[in-house]
């Protein structure tokens, strides 16, 4: 009797059903609820075939549509050189995916770098759009002469020079605020009295005299020192220069036609008025006097962009062990809030680095020096924030694999606008008022240097773009796990459906 029924037994068809679940030689367990017997090995087995189809979208992108096949058996490991004949497969392999990727960097290369080019290409073209103030406030030859010489360098490769009334301006108090609120780039005021103050020097034989007097030119230089140290000031200076040389020489030449021999005996006690009787004077509002800010207002904020990226990277592989077993919104409530976790520390850590190279956080009168730097801190905080989410946007869209790709265009797009302001600047980069890194550098510039405030536009903007980003990660998780989750739950139904076995089990 014992072999007939070992016999049947042996006989059992298969139905599909793995042999760990038909025949399971551990002990049975009865799951409650359920009329089945269900053994411990089937369970264990179930188990890991749920946890491996659980939705994991990054970790499939990064394997990639086709998993590299296994060495064949007969291949020995450590035993052959490149070129050997037995790793053939392998190495058409490597000079495959080595070929993809220099064809992929090179279309990367082509359409972000230029764009960086371009940005620069000919900012002394567009030099009109340096918006410079005449003001005559002499009313005499003197501002008459420096006015029209100074609108006739109006054109390509100038300054846009233009007149505005000395009653817009009374005091030159007035006059400096509008320019460090960006009111224009820069302003030659011709003061009041430079043609009598003059004339009256000669006759009196005044040895004080100094025709810098006559003019100022004045500007800010940590508005953007490329801008006005490289183009606005050197243009101002040789048409000044130009201008002062022409009127001083006929000046001169006017007095002597006309004066006498005891006005040229007493001018040996002034000679300046005769030497360099009109020139003019620079008046730098905010001058870029902290050398170090370089490090942070253009490099340093490419750095900020890399450590985000870091982050987004570790991230990915640590949120690998977790999201398997969280639910879609804990698994998006992980992915929003984890970044800032991270930002936090790290924003802090970066900005600590200025300290020791002593930026000064004091020179703005708006802050103490603490509340400067912490202003700097939540600043830097948003900025790594802005960009970093950016960078979890994409490696949801392409998966680890190829998010590096997406590093160089994201740089390129906000480098391109923070170097060179849009005046100096093709219309198309007019789109860098909405980029993180140029709102980062205005803020910074206020912080350290005390220009224009807009620190509410800068803060909007950088808070704008998060949102933006955490909308889309939430968007674009929710998307590429709701195909996988559907698949999981599918599985796990089919799984739970009663299978009877002729023997009387149901497993």
């Amino acid at each position: 009797m014992h072999d007939v029924h070992d016999e049947a037994r042996d006989k059992v068809p298969d139905f599909g059903i793995p042999p760990s679940r038909a025949t399971s030689p551990a002990s049975p367990v009865v799951r409650p609820g359920l009329n089945r017997t269900v053994t411990s090995g089937t369970r264990a087995s179930r188990l890991s075939r749920i946890s491996s189809k659980l939705p994991n979208p990054e970790r499939a992108a990064a394997l990639g549509p086709v998993a590299p096949p296994p060495p064949p058996p007969h291949l020995t490991k450590y035993a052959y050189h490149f070129f050997s004949p037995e790793i053939k497969f392998f190495r058409a392999l490597v000079v495959k995916i080595l070929g993809m990727m220099v064809v992929l960097t090179t279309v990367i290369m082509w359409l972000a770098a230029p764009f960086y080019w371009g940005s620069l290409w000919k900012a002394n073209h567009y030099t009109d759009k340096l918006t410079v103030r005449v003001i005559d406030r002499d009313g005499g030859d003197v501002g008459a002469g420096v006015t029209s010489f100074l609108l006739s360098q109006r054109k390509k490769g100038g300054l846009g020079y233009f007149v505005t009334s000395p009653s817009e301006f009374p005091t030159d108090a007035e006059l400096y605020h509008d320019i460090v609120q960006e009111g224009a780039w820069g302003a030659v005021v011709i003061n009041a009295g430079a043609t009598d103050n003059l004339a009256r020097a000669r006759a009196s034989a005044n040895a004080s005299y100094d025709g810098r007097d006559a003019i100022q030119l004045v500007y800010a230089q940590a508005r953007n020192e490329i801008a006005t140290g490289s183009y606005m000031v050197p243009l101002a200076t040789a048409h000044l220069s130009q201008i002062t040389a022409q009127l001083g020489a006929r000046s001169v030449a006017s007095f002597l036609s006309t004066a006498d021999a005891a006005a040229l005996a007493r001018l040996a006690d002034a000679p300046g008025t005769l030497a360099a009787p009109l020139g003019f004077r620079p008046v730098n509002l905010r001058p870029y006097d902290q050398p170090v800010a370089q490090a942070i207002t253009l490099v340093g904020l490419i750095y900020m962009l890399i450590f985000s990226f870091i982050c987004t990277m570790a991230n990915n592989g640590a949120r690998e062990i977790i999201s398997p077993y969280l639910t879609n919104r804990a698994y998006i409530a992980y992915r929003l809030i984890s970044p800032f976790v991270l930002y936090f520390p790290l924003s802090f850590a970066f900005s600590l680095i200025n300290l020791p190279f002593k930026l000064s956080f004091g020179a703005n009168s708006n802050f103490t020096y603490a509340g400067a730097f912490f202003c700097f801190w939540f600043l830097m905080f948003l900025g790594m924030a802005s960009v970093g989410l950016a960078t979890e946007v994409f490696i949801t869209l392409v998966g680890p694999k190829f998010v590096s790709f997406t590093l160089i265009p994201l740089i390129i797009v906000n480098v391109s606008v923070a170097a060179l302001p849009y005046e100096l600047q093709p219309w198309i980069y007019r789109y860098g008022v909405a980029m993180p890194f140029n709102n980062a550098n205005h803020a910074i510039r206020f912080l350290i240097f005390g220009t224009r405030n807009e620190l509410g536009r800068n803060f909007g903007i950088l808070l704008a773009w998060i949102v933006v980003s955490m909308v889309n990660i939430a968007l674009a998780t929710y998307f590429f796990r709701r195909k996988a989750v559907n698949e999981h739950a599918k599985q796990v139904g089919e799984r739970e459906k009663d299978t009877a076995l002729p023997d009387g089990r149901i497993v």
